[in-house]
């Protein structure tokens, strides 16, 4: 309930006198004033809620501070209390698509199929780049000439390595040699002493429509691929190229690779 005080005073008569101004306070249903530690529990109060969203202040009355608190409430959205997607309203527009649905490597080293690189390994890559270029512009990488071939190493390291250049013996596209006997349609090339020693491999890729044998060392090949050939060192490496013509142009790309 409202108790409604005029403040007052006595004279040294006795006389009380009541000031005409007056000061209203709130009183629980014990007496005791609410500005004071009165219990609310029970009080009623008549509100409405803000107009605009404002934070409740400090020492506002009671039905203001509930007015600010209905605003907040009723500006809440329906996804607020259902947390379902589907209530959200502006959804994003989320991407589809081959690379939306692919597994994620976030490293330099997945090789499974239909992966996409987490974009952070830019940030690695890039580091690894630019530690390559001060360490060759601070000197860091040695360089040498070893048995006519170049090598490198970081300096300091004891081991020199090649340098990863593939050796493309023939591209496929005029290379030609004579057997001498024209009355057959093939063509052959022949080294009979080759140094495989730089090479772990040989890739060989038909260009044309016509039968082969490749022969390295005593490996017979006749079917495009990679094949090993670490093992050779001074061996023959031999082309038989059939066709249509007499001495036909070898449409074999013939790679070396280290």
């Amino acid at each position: 309930m409202a108790n409604k005080q005029h403040a007052r005073f006595s004279d040294e008569n006795g006389n009380i006198y009541y000031l005409e101004n007056q000061t209203e306070d709130v009183l629980d249903p014990s007496g005791k004033p609410l500005s004071d530690g009165g219990d609310l529990s029970e009080a009623s109060v008549t509100f409405t809620a803000d107009s605009t969203r404002t934070l409740p202040k400090s020492g506002s009355r009671f039905k203001a501070f509930c007015g600010s608190v209905l605003k907040f409430l009723s500006d809440l959205k329906t996804v607020s209390f259902s947390g379902s997607y589907n209530d959200l309203s502006n959804k994003p527009s989320i991407p589809s698509g081959a690379a939306a649905s692919q597994a994620v490597a976030n490293n330099c080293t997945t090789t499974a199929a239909g992966s996409v690189l987490d974009a952070r390994q830019g940030k690695v890559l890039m580091d690894k780049t630019n530690q390559l270029s001060s360490d060759l512009a601070n000197g860091q990488i040695e360089f040498d000439l070893q048995g006519g071939k170049g090598v490198y190493r970081q300096k300091g390291a004891d081991a020199w390595l090649p340098f990863s250049n593939t050796l493309v013996l023939m591209d496929g596209t005029a290379s030609a040699a004579f057997s001498g006997i024209n009355v057959t349609r093939y063509s052959t090339f022949v080294l009979n002493n080759f140094d495989y020693s730089n090479y772990s491999k040989i890739r060989i890729t038909n260009l044309g429509p016509y039968g082969y044998q490749v022969t390295c060392g005593t490996q017979l090949i006749t079917a495009d691929g990679t094949y090993d050939v670490s093992s050779l060192a001074s061996d023959k490496l031999q082309v038989l190229y059939r066709g249509d013509t007499v001495n036909p142009n070898i449409m074999l790309r013939i790679e070396l690779i280290p």
